[in-house]
């Protein structure tokens, strides 16, 4: 601004300009002292300030501070950076030729990003990937476990929990003597696998997720019939699934080969990953596809067998990923996937000796119960097995009393409604700090009651079923346990039939109430107040679990103190607690939240691996001649 009011008053000068046909400008509360330098001077000035719509004029005020801050004005190189004017004002010279030679940069990992809906063409295709899934219905999925002996243990109907009159497929479920089979056939293959070029598993991996691209609609299509998924959380899992398959991949050329240890005379020291051996894989049903691609595919690229078992309610999504992975190239007898039905199947692989890997996300019960089996040692096992275990949590999030409330009511009404709140990561706790209570649960209930339920296939709903009817009744008594310990806000309408549960909003709940302590998994919503910021952290810290939280404020200094003293696995300031992108935010809690190891993130893969280190000296010691050719 110096720089433009000096040279216009010299070429005014310079032209002979009347004065009163020029003037210049200056906004009101910029540049003071240059106001007062012009003014100093005799010239014509004039400091104005934009009147009118608010909105309007705070965009005019953003443009002109990027003008005058932006890493590309010329203002700023000029008189910040003191960059030599000559060179400002040099002609553009194009970049010069790649060298056709030169090898190619490795790319650098990027997240997929989600498929945008609000295009036609985009949703054109997931209705006809619906409609495709729609005409395979009812078709049966047999077990496909190499050499396994005798007929199926059962056989279960999958549902669709919108309209559970529905079958969408049969699904042969496994014996024992199928799991032991399965065992058998992985620590067989294990030498082999073990054994083969890092580069070919990661090949295999990439060439997985090149087919789940491709099938992205389909597979989307699939979670919103058998989970009850909207478009946009089916299509994410989907892609969370893709970015596994390619940043564990990456991860796992990082971590190959031998690699130097510290220098010393005389000496050399290398080491390097070995995997572990088997891993057992028992998966969750509320991302069907993402957790049992990641959990699976860390096992594979490190060179780990894997045998899969997924939940009750994800058996088809479980059948589509093992059959990519065999096109993929991943061998028979390395990938197995093991359905079985209630806790049989699971409690033989955690126990069994030769399992080495048990990695687990599911329920605090389970995950408790398999860390202790696990830790007994067995006959015949001669190893220590490594549980990776994420076990859910009881989620709070925080609205400050000068939270920007539109962002706040939107991102928490994501995080405890998204998918019916049927992720580990969703909220449950709402702490309000001081008067911002009121306006908060008004606007939020307000908010919710504009969304309607029904089946998600539908893309007008987004919001759907819970899983099970046996979820649909859990999350209905805590309804009831709510209105005994709080006040019932506001409680929605939902369809009649499928398994729905209307959504709740409750007030006056105390931290030690059941609906501030216990996870639910449903559309329950648990609002809490605290008189100070300080009040609500010690709220929210006051937990069993410590897997995600989140905090809505403008202040700076709370932001700072819930950044050093919000300890959960993923905390999110001022944005939603949900939705967690592979190496972004790597995933995962402590406490009775999970063993501390984020999915996701650079120190998962090394949970299936173990080091060596080999160390040779190279002083010598004699020589024998031909020694080794006969």
């Amino acid at each position: 601004m110096r720089g433009g009011a000096v040279s216009a008053a010299a070429l005014a000068q310079r032209l002979g300009v009347k004065r009163e046909d020029w003037e210049i400008q200056v906004l009101y509360g910029m540049a003071g002292p240059l106001q007062h330098a012009l003014a100093g001077m005799n010239l014509p000035l004039r400091v104005y300030v934009p009147t009118g719509d608010l909105v309007v004029g705070i965009a005019y005020l953003i443009r002109r501070l990027l003008e005058n801050t932006a890493s590309t004005s010329v203002l700023r190189h000029t008189y910040a950076d003191g960059e030599d004017i000559d060179v400002l004002l040099a002609a553009p010279v194009a970049p010069p030729a790649p060298d056709a030679t030169a090898r190619p940069a490795e790319p650098a990992f990027a997240n997929t990003p989600l498929t945008d809906f609000s295009r036609t063409a985009n949703r054109e295709a997931f209705a006809r990937a619906l409609a495709k899934v729609r005409g395979e219905l009812g078709a049966r999925y047999p077990l496909a476990i190499p050499g396994a002996p005798g007929p199926a243990a059962a056989d279960q109907r999958s549902l669709n929990p919108a309209r559970p009159d529905e079958t969408l497929g049969h699904v042969e479920l496994a014996a024992r003597s199928h799991a032991e089979r399965a065992l058998t056939n992985a620590v067989a293959a294990f030498p082999g696998w073990r054994d083969t070029a890092v580069e070919h598993r990661i090949e295999c991996a990439l060439r997985a997720a090149g087919i789940m691209l491709e099938r992205r609609a389909e597979l989307a299509a699939w979670q919103v019939l058998e989970q009850g998924k909207n478009w946009r959380e089916a299509d994410a899992d989907v892609a969370e699934a893709i970015d596994y398959l390619r940043y564990y991949a990456a991860e796992a050329a990082a971590l190959g080969g031998w690699r130097p240890t510290q220098r010393f005379p005389g000496e050399l020291n290398h080491t390097r990953y070995e995997p572990r051996g088997v891993a057992a894989v028992i998966a969750p049903w509320n991302f069907p596809l993402a957790i049992l691609t990641g959990m699976t595919s860390a096992a594979l690229v490190t060179g780990n067998c894997a045998v899969m078992k997924p939940a009750a309610p994800a058996l088809i999504v479980a059948h589509k990923l093992h059959a990519l992975l065999l096109e993929a190239g991943f061998p028979p007898e390395v990938c197995q996937l093991v359905p079985g039905h209630g806790a049989e199947i699971g409690n033989f692989l955690v126990s069994h000796p030769q399992v080495h890997v048990i990695a687990f996300t599911g329920s605090r019960e389970v995950g408790l119960a398999i860390l202790e089996r696990a830790g007994r040692t067995v006959p015949g096992q001669s190893h220590v097995k490594r549980v990776v275990c994420e076990m859910g949590g009881k989620n709070a999030i925080i609205v400050d009393e000068d939270a920007d409330l539109d962002e706040a009511v939107v991102h928490t009404l994501q995080s405890a409604f998204g998918y019916q709140g049927q992720k580990c990561s969703a909220c449950s706790r709402v702490i309000a700090v001081g008067r911002v209570h009121d306006r908060l649960v008004a606007r939020l209930a307000a908010a919710l009651a504009a969304h309607p339920y029904g089946p998600p296939e539908d893309p007008r709903y987004a919001f759907g079923p819970v899983i099970t009817r046996a979820a649909q009744e859990k999350a209905l008594r805590y309804i009831e346990t709510g209105k005994r310990e709080g006040r019932l806000f506001y409680l929605g309408t939902v369809p009649g039939d499928g398994f729905y549960v209307p959504p709740a909003i409750f007030t006056g709940i105390k931290p030690h109430h059941r609906l501030a302590r216990e996870e639910i998994f449903g559309p329950v919503l648990a609002v809490m107040q605290a008189a100070s910021f300080e009040q609500a952290l010690e709220i929210a810290l006051d937990s069993d679990y410590a897997l995600t939280g989140g905090v809505f404020s403008r202040l700076p200094a709370h932001l700072a103190a819930a950044r050093e003293r919000f300890r959960v696995g993923d905390l999110y300031l001022n944005r939603r607690i949900t939705g967690a992108r592979v190496a972004a935010q790597p995933f995962g809690g402590v406490r009775l939240s999970g063993t501390g190891v984020q999915a996701g993130g650079t120190d998962y893969l090394k949970q299936f691996l173990w080091s060596r280190v080999v160390s040779e000296s190279t002083m010598r010691h004699g020589f024998v001649p031909g020694a080794g050719t006969q």
